[in-house]
């Protein structure tokens, strides 16, 4: 049996082989893109998103402090 080369063949014969070349490929870029998607995200944001938190906390203590500072100051004295 002679292998016909994929040029002489019909275009519908060989639709399947192109459609997997391109799924291929395109699933091969995917997978690239997903791996610098979750480095991205490891390496930029979470770190940066912990530094904010942790500020936040800071800030939300600190006001908390002053609250309880105020209410401190509303008490009336035992004595």
């Amino acid at each position: 049996m002679k292998k016909q080369s994929k040029k002489t063949r019909r275009p519908f014969s060989t639709a399947g082989e192109r459609l997997d070349d391109v799924l291929g490929d395109a699933s091969k870029r995917i997978e690239e893109e997903t791996l610098t998607l979750i480095k991205y995200i490891n390496d930029e944001l979470v770190p940066a998103i912990r530094a904010h938190s942790t500020r936040a906390l800071r800030i939300a203590s600190e006001k908390l402090n002053q609250a309880a500072d105020l209410m401190d100051a509303g008490k009336p004295k035992k004595g």
